[in-house]
């Protein structure tokens, strides 16, 4: 497997290509399944020497939590492995990136904008709390 820097780490299946965002434990690549379908999906890529034990937690948290939620406006889970030096989490793609990239560069968002984002936001927040809030 490539060091840092050198390009996207190999798993099999997939061909990861381009990075889409890092942070402090991870980086996410988009890839190709190589399959038949060539499903571009999300690869989450978390270095294990880099994990403390409250971060290994979290991360397991993180995939239990994942791996039981289909819901539309929430990012799904596909699959996740690992090898002697990283864990994947094979995730869908969402071709608008995130959120929270999406309004640090606008920085101003339109009320109509926010109002569409509530509207998801909202439902998956009741969702995760086991509840049913359908005001919006």
């Amino acid at each position: 497997m490539a060091g840092p820097g050198w390009g996207p780490p190999r798993l099999d299946g997939f061909i990861l290509t381009e990075r889409l965002g890092s942070g402090t434990y991870a980086t996410v690549y988009k890839a190709y399944a190589k399959k038949d379908t060539r499903e571009v999906v999300a690869i989450k890529c978390v270095v294990k020497k880099s994990l403390n034990k409250a971060s290994v937690e979290n991360l397991l948290t993180e995939i239990e939590i994942l791996k039981g939620i289909r819901h539309p406006h929430i990012v799904q889970l596909k699959d996740f492995q690992w090898d002697g030096e990283n864990i994947y989490l094979i995730m869908e793609f969402c071709a608008g990136g995130d959120l929270s990239r999406f309004i640090h560069t606008r920085r101003i968002l339109p009320e109509k904008v926010t109002r569409v984002f509530m509207q998801q936001l909202v439902p998956c927040s009741s969702f995760m709390n086991g509840t049913s809030l359908t005001w919006i």
